[in-house]
């Protein structure tokens, strides 16, 4: 059916309107400019439709009682290049019969023409009724303008919703409110996201919008300059505002005519592709991408702050709830009271004090200590001082000040998070600044630099309550300070080219030096600082039940007092990567180091060794549940020969069917048996195979049938059993769905395994060449960092550790798995994990004669194999 020639003229218009839209976006013009364009555009679009459908009724009186009214972001005239558009035909009851005729051709039209629109028709009263009910048609009212039809009738509903709305402006505000605080748990309740929402996460362009629904209501003003005429914006923040709003609409135009289509959703892939178009060099240590990010939360800090306050102002605590709360309140410092909620400096006093940096630091202090909130009053003017503040060097008691607010858990947070927004921890460490919104372009870290070192301090104050051994730990912490402090400022070191650790350690020792700190506790700094990823290391990386292992990590260590500082500052600094990385499997690997190397410094014991108790409780365990088998003494010589690392994986029960099942079936060939485990909410399967000499080839086999059933293998273990290759791995099965189903799938998994197993001469199955990514926009573009293999000759004495690391694909670990088996390397240990988007596998190698890989050419053979994988 061929369309209108109202619909082909208005396509085409708006085509052209749009490429215009374009070739002024590329030669630089401001983002509102472009805005405005478009909004032009789209208004020639619905009139000209407009005038369309009321040619007919044209000596129709009722048309006397209909208005087009534009609301939302096309009432606000800031459009991006593909935009809906929000319309609201109002009627009056006579016209009513009209506007249902007009409406549907009105819609229709638009529609057909590329614009989607967002349409309603309503009386007067019925809009503000509904407004008042539903916080988002409100939010999209107020941002109402006349399109076409009667302007009496559109004055009069106008002038009824701004009156309407200032006199609920309480009960809108509070709703509005809650409405974009609901927005922000979906899209991201922080400014500081690495794959943002521009229109909708924290500090974004929805931000700017809630500031202009409040002004509304409390003003009947939406326009941010008239909002800073009537004082009800600073100018400060008006100004930081203007600037946020162009460079927000300037990127939020790009993504459109990046994606021909509506696109609020700045990934990495667009983040690299945005900073090479927009000319951003990059510095040393700092990508082109990073620096674009950078600005990116810059702006959006500002915007966040600025609509922070702005609520704050229109949530002021009534007058009756101040007065409760003066009569309550007592002075427990000079010119600082406090009452059953709030603390706050008096109104003669606040003036002076606000500009007075060690007063403010002393407040926040007792804010911190007594688990009060400042009253806002009393914090806009600290704001509006610290603003006009001249910064110089701090003295003594602002130093001594800063170190008191640290060393309680309280509302440390926050606390910090304000000021750092007053730019006054860069004044105490100058190099806390180049933190400020730096990206870590991974997918592994969800947040910005500074905004993780805040999160890690309230993870780690969160324990203050918290009933388990890490809550124990940081209770039992006598200097607090000291580790705020560490995890302030323990990624400091990010952005250069070298080591951040080892940057960050150097200014940790000056930070120590300018904060007065002793010389035990500078020196604990800066080693707190430089080992941060020490735990990390060895417990996701090595083998726990390796003596060797325990005590070359105490030696690192030294002490119990470090030891506890060290384990909650890992705690703490993992919880802060971002939500769900820090799981059970991780935790339990931390507090597994932390008890066996709290054993040793206790006792002098290690794992493994012949006096270790762990060892010989969970053997005498196992006995027990084995001693009624005919088979019992098979099963203990293999009992008796199980690593630490095996005994510890499983429970006593499940430990000892499997120790039954091998020990009575292993001669009829390789075992698999499978089992959820709920530590991990995942399926693991156990493969166990006699290897006659060393163990090539099982590993490889196993996870090639795993990874070509369609399991993503989330984490694996390999050890050797005397000669049985005893082998768990974790994975997540999609066609796991039907529970009555998960036996036959597993049982049918477990089978092609042990087939593979038995057939030496049956050649590994082919994996794919292309890998789907979780993300098809996110492809090998957004992977800036190289892979990297790591050989380790020291750590310990009879295997080489090779470590490889590289961002994760699908079917990488068989891949891995098979190049290994290719090259007749033999493997007696694995710990395999994924952290997000990034693998680190560990494997302890041997040659075939079981010497370490001393050779450089062996080496480099293996190297460039593992590096090549795919190409």
């Amino acid at each position: 059916m061929s369309m209108r020639p109202i619909v082909l003229r208005c396509r085409a218009a708006l085509e052209e309107g749009r490429e215009k839209a374009r070739e002024q976006h590329r030669s630089g013009t401001p983002g509102m400019q472009v805005s405005t364009l478009l909004a032009d555009v789209y208004d020639d679009v619905v009139l000209d439709i407009w005038h369309e459908a009321i040619r007919e009724h044209a000596t129709d009186e009722r048309l006397t009682g209909l208005s087009l009214i534009a609301h939302g972001g096309f009432g606000r005239r800031d459009l991006a290049p593909y935009s809906d558009a929000d319309l609201m035909l109002l009627t009056t009851p006579k016209a009513e019969s009209l506007a249902t005729k007009i409406a549907g051709n009105l819609q229709k039209d638009i529609g057909d023409s590329g614009i989607d629109p967002g349409f309603s028709f309503r009386s007067s009263s019925e809009a503000c009724r509904m407004s008042w009910e539903d916080p988002v048609i409100y939010s999209s009212l107020a941002e109402s303008r006349l399109l076409a039809g009667s302007l009496r009738l559109y004055s009069k509903y106008f002038y009824a919703f701004r009156h309407g709305a200032m006199r609920r402006s309480t009960a809108i505000v509070k709703q509005v409110v809650a409405a974009r605080r609901a927005e922000r748990a979906k899209w991201g309740d922080t400014a500081y996201l690495l794959r943002p929402n521009v229109k909708r996460s924290r500090g974004a362009l929805r931000d700017i919008q809630l500031i202009r629904w409040i002004g509304f209501a409390r003003y009947g003003e939406t326009d941010l300059e008239r909002l800073l005429k009537l004082g009800a914006l600073p100018e400060e923040d008006y100004r930081h505002l203007r600037q946020a709003y162009a460079f927000m609409l300037r990127l939020r135009h790009e993504l459109h005519f990046r994606e021909g289509k509506s696109m609020d959703v700045l990934d990495r892939g667009t983040q690299l592709e945005i900073a090479e178009a927009w000319g951003y060099t990059g510095t040393e240590g700092m990508l082109p991408v990073e620096q674009f990010m950078q600005d990116y939360f810059d702006n959006t800090r500002n915007i966040r702050y600025a609509a922070a306050y702005f609520v704050d102002d229109a949530q002021s605590r009534p007058l009756i709830n101040r007065a409760v709360e003066s009569i309550l309140s007592k002075e427990i410092s000079e010119h600082v009271r406090m009452g059953p909620a709030h603390i706050w400096v008096p109104k003669e006093y606040v003036e002076k004090f606000a500009t007075n940096l060690p007063d403010v630091l002393r407040l926040m202090s007792l804010a911190n200590q007594h688990c009060r909130r400042i009253t806002h009053q009393t914090w806009q003017t600290i704001r509006h001082a610290m603003q006009d503040r001249v910064s110089t060097p701090p003295d003594d008691e602002t130093i001594e000040a800063f170190l008191l607010l640290l060393s309680r858990p309280g509302r440390l947070a926050p606390l910090v998070r304000r000021l750092h927004e007053l730019r006054i921890i860069e004044q105490l460490i100058p190099e806390f600044k180049r933190m400020r919104g730096l990206l870590q372009f991974n997918a592994y870290h969800k947040y910005t630099v500074d905004a993780h070192s805040f999160r890690a301090i309230e993870a780690a104050t969160e324990l203050q309550n918290d009933k388990g051994g890490m809550g124990r730990r940081y209770r039992r912490l006598a200097d607090k300070r000291l580790l705020h402090l560490a995890l302030l400022i323990h990624d400091i070191g990010k952005g250069y080219e070298e080591d951040h650790c080892i940057v960050g350690a150097r200014i940790a020792r000056k930070t120590a030096e300018r904060l007065n700190l002793d010389p035990v506790t500078a020196e604990t700094l800066e080693w707190l600082v430089r080992k941060h990823l020490a735990v990390n290391v060895v417990a996701f990386r090595h083998d726990l039940s390796d003596p060797q292992i325990v005590l070359s990590f105490a030696a690192e260590v030294g002490s119990i007092r470090r030891l506890e500082l060290l384990v909650v500052h890992t705690y703490a600094d993992l919880v802060a990567v971002g939500p769900g990385v820090a799981t059970d499997w991780k935790v339990n690997l931390i507090e597994d180091l932390y008890k066996r190397t709290r054993r040793y410094f206790d006792s002098g014991s290690l794992p493994g060794s012949p006096d270790d108790p762990e060892i010989e409780l969970k053997r005498s365990e196992v006995r027990e549940q084995l001693q009624q088998l005919d088979s019992y003494e098979r099963c203990t010589k293999l009992l008796d020969r199980m690593p630490l690392s095996l005994l510890s994986l499983a429970d006593s029960d499940c430990l000892a069917k499997q120790i039954e099942m091998v020990a009575c079936n292993l001669a009829a060939g390789a075992l698999c048996t499978s089992t959820y485990d709920p530590r991990f909410n995942a399926i693991r399967y156990t493969v166990v195979r006699r290897e006659d000499e060393h163990s090539i080839g099982t590993f490889a086999r196993a996870t090639g049938v795993l990874s070509t059933s369609g399991l993503v293998i989330l984490r694996a273990q390999i050890e050797m059993v005397g000669n049985l290759a005893w082998d768990n791995y974790w994975v997540a099965d999609s066609e796991c769905t039907d529970d009555n189903a998960v036996d036959s799938r597993t049982e049918g998994i477990c089978a092609s395994v042990c087939h593979l197993l038995d057939s030496p001469d049956e050649p590994l199955p082919a994996y794919r060449r292309k890998w789907d990514s979780q993300n098809s926009r996110e492809g090998d573009s957004v992977n800036v960092l190289p892979r990297k293999v790591v050989f380790d000759n020291e750590t310990v004495d009879r295997y080489t550790i090779l470590s490889f690391f590289a961002y994760d694909e699908v079917g990488l670990l068989y891949r891995i798995a098979a190049t290994l088996a290719e090259l007749r390397v033999v493997l007696h240990f694995a710990k395999i994990d994924t952290h997000l988007d990034q693998v680190a596998d560990v494997f302890y190698v041997s040659e075939q004669d079981g010497s370490k890989f001393t050779r450089s050419e062996r080496r480099a053979e293996i190297r460039n194999a593992l590096l090549s994988m795919g190409d």
